[in-house]
């Protein structure tokens, strides 16, 4: 039990991350994390989610503490008196809200069922804002893939004087799904995410 309070510990100074009181109780319980339809995340991988998933740069006021088995995180936010999670899509850190808030300790102990509250997470129908969150290290050859990509109008010297002002909205033309579609396709992940 030291051991792991060492490690959290270690993590938040870290991070810059405090771990809510009801979530490092839970890690120091060493109750069950792992299930049919999720997993809850030790401190190791909640700072390896932190890091690989850029919550410092997008959420920093975010800590992953699970996964549905696909694309959603479950979050806290970062505090000792945080009390709830909520689910958030992989793609829309740092450009939505976490969605189902609710009692971390309730839903732990009736059940933890990750499918149920994921249900109407996200409305893939409606219109979203496509932001750009960072200027592309080769900037020309990027933003020209992303205008063709996203079908943009804008003028190309628009979108170069744009890319340095970050984040920006580049449309809010497309339906949650196509924008989806269109960044997991082209792979610009790294400078593209959904607004909802």
């Amino acid at each position: 039990m030291e051991q792991i309070e060492r490690k959290i510990s270690e993590t938040e100074s870290r991070l810059h991350i405090v771990i809510p009181a009801v979530y490092r109780e839970f890690l120091l319980a060493g109750r069950d994390m792992q299930f049919d339809d999720g997993i809850l995340y030790d401190i190791d991988a909640i700072a390896e989610r932190y890091v690989t998933l850029e919550f410092a740069e997008y959420a920093p006021e975010l800590i992953p503490i699970g996964n549905d088995n696909g694309d959603c995180e479950l979050v806290m936010r970062s505090g000792s008196s945080t009390k709830t999670f909520g689910f958030l899509e992989q793609g829309a850190i740092g450009t939505a809200k976490p969605a189902h808030m609710q009692s971390f300790a309730k839903w732990y102990e009736n059940g933890h069922s990750f499918s149920q509250e994921k249900q109407d997470v996200t409305d893939w129908s409606a219109r979203v804002q496509v932001i750009l969150v960072k200027c592309p290290e080769n900037k020309a050859k990027t933003m020209l893939k992303i205008r063709k990509a996203l079908r943009l109008e804008t003028p190309v010297s628009a979108l170069l004087a744009a890319a340095e002002h970050t984040p920006c909205v580049l449309t809010d033309q497309l339906t949650a799904a196509a924008a989806k579609t269109i960044i997991e396709q082209e792979q610009l992940e790294c400078w593209l995410r959904i607004r909802f």
